[in-house]
């Protein structure tokens, strides 16, 4: 199960070919030629790092440890010669040696140990290191497929390894530092970067049922390419290269693959969110649906792996604390509400439920000590609310003439102009802040019949005919200003308005 090694740990061994990298040049060298700031790496560490051609293109990946000013680049045995060559073209004066090593058996384990090299490995802290730093057994490798497909992680063997653009694979996210100085390919991935985005980026989509490896396409024409597909929670999930105009969180895609048509929902990689707060709140989410199903045993193991993850998580504490209260074990539920009051000191429930519970227990000057603490805790979280309202009241007035000032000159542009887009725009949402839907969608209709291109008014109209209660028409207009907003590759207003959608 896929859960052990995320929640409890666990290590895996993979075959790597290395290459050494001596001299006082070393550092300089791979920084200089690689995708990765290699003057960031810490000591005892590492990091996935590419090697591209001048056209951007991967010409292979591995990751790379430091120990001291000594580096080791690991890569799959099949990319080892392709990795000599890369890195020797463009070794001319520096003082640097490198030295090709054997396959080896390395192992990444989880979480991070004290010994080996610290890095991340699908979204988590993890160690890297010649021996196995567990003795238990080995996750197998079905289970880190899996891993490695829901998080976007590249193939240890790169046995589907193909040289392409590096904007349209997941290295681009996981081994490329956006602020360092130039190496060879930077110029035409700044490029791609800048202007739109690469037209296929990787995505998961999840079915119902396995989709095979293959093109995607909707009306004979490819919008997509399934790389691979796992199982996970009763789903599907296929890593896919899609098109720009499909890759919208959370939004619908539909083809034809192998001459089969087929549904499906987009996520964006990583799919599985890694570190203790994340996996945290994912826990108590589960247990909160377990005890829904009265199923309390497994409810009360989520929470508890959940404050075990994070130790501050008061909602997983006051959960498990209401749950072992309703069951009668009481003493275990005011030992929770204690601790909820270390981790939360407003918490006014951790007072008034370990009141009750004291009382059960019939301890009652002990119970009406610890409502007494509640309701001072309730006053004081009142006169925090009475002065955050104020706070808002203050802010609001500060919005209010911001709006009134910017309206103002938006006004007079469209005296001289009542076509100007920008204006329209601009007197729209205002109105659509101040809740004026009809006018709002009297000054957004404008734009999109001037600039049908303009996605960020698709957005706000659509939130103008919500607000009128038109709710077929908001519809409408997102959906369109969805297609509109994903051609331009302005991902954040496409995705706020399939998050509209489905508000609708």
């Amino acid at each position: 199960m896929l859960n052990h090694p995320r929640f409890s740990g666990g290590h895996f061994s993979v075959n790597f070919s290395s290459f050494i990298f001596q001299g006082p040049d070393a550092e300089s060298f791979l920084s200089a030629q690689s995708t990765f700031d290699v003057k960031t790496l810490q000591d005892k560490s590492f990091h996935l790092v590419s090697f591209l051609d001048p056209q951007g293109r991967v010409q292979c990946y591995g990751w790379l440890l430091r120990e001291d000013k000594e580096f080791i680049y690991l890569v799959a045995p099949s990319l080892a010669a392709k990795a000599q060559e890369r890195l020797n073209r463009f070794l001319v004066a520096e003082d640097v040696e490198i030295k090709e090593g054997k396959v080896e058996r390395w192992f990444f384990t989880f979480p991070a140990q004290k010994e080996g090299y610290a890095g991340i490995l699908f979204d988590e802290p993890a160690s890297l290191s010649p021996k196995a730093l567990l003795n238990e057994e080995e996750t197998s490798t079905s289970i880190i497929n899996t891993w490695r497909v829901l998080t976007g992680y590249p193939e240890f063997s790169a046995e589907s390894f193909k040289e392409e653009i590096i904007n349209q694979t997941l290295l681009y996210d996981l081994s490329v530092s956006l602020k360092k100085g130039c190496y060879p390919g930077q110029e035409t991935v700044s490029k791609i970067a800048t202007h739109r985005g690469a037209a296929y980026s990787p995505v998961l989509i999840e079915t119902e049922s396995e989709l095979s490896s293959g093109a995607i396409k909707l009306e004979d024409k490819k919008i997509g390419e399934v790389e691979a597909s796992v199982k996970w929670n009763g789903r599907f999930f296929s890593q896919a290269k899609v098109l720009r105009d499909f890759r919208l969180e959370g939004g619908p895609i539909h083809g034809i693959l192998s001459e089969k048509e087929f549904s499906g929902t987009v996520h964006y990689l990583p799919y599985l969110k890694g570190g203790a707060t994340a996996k945290s709140q994912e826990l108590f989410f589960a247990g909160a649906e377990e005890f829904r199903k009265d199923d309390l045993d497994l409810a009360e193991k989520y929470f508890k792996e959940s404050i075990r993850l994070d130790p501050t998580h008061s909602d997983s504490y006051e959960a498990l604390g209401v749950m072992l209260g309703r069951l009668d074990r009481y003493p275990e539920a005011i030992s929770l509400m204690d601790q909820l009051a270390s981790v939360d000191p407003d918490s006014v429930m951790a007072h008034t439920n370990k009141s009750l519970y004291l009382m059960k227990l019939g301890k009652i000057e002990e119970a009406e000590e610890e409502k007494s603490k509640a309701t001072l805790k309730s006053f004081a979280r009142f006169g925090k609310e009475a002065s955050d309202k104020r706070a808002k009241e203050e802010l609001e007035k500060k919005q209010q003439k911001e709006w009134e000032e910017r309206e103002s000159l938006f006004l007079q542009v469209l005296e001289i102009d009542p076509e100007d887009t920008l204006a329209n725009y601009g007197v729209g949402s205002i109105a659509v802040e101040k809740k004026n839907w009809e006018k709002a969608r009297d000054h957004l209709e404008k734009v999109i019949a001037v600039d049908e291109k303009y996605s960020v008014a698709y957005l706000a109209l659509g939130k103008a005919y919500a607000g009128l209660g038109d709710k077929a028409k908001a519809k409408e207009v997102f959906q369109k200003g969805i297609k509109v907003a994903a051609s331009k590759g302005d991902l954040m207003p496409a995705n706020q308005m399939q998050s509209e959608l489905r508000l609708l």
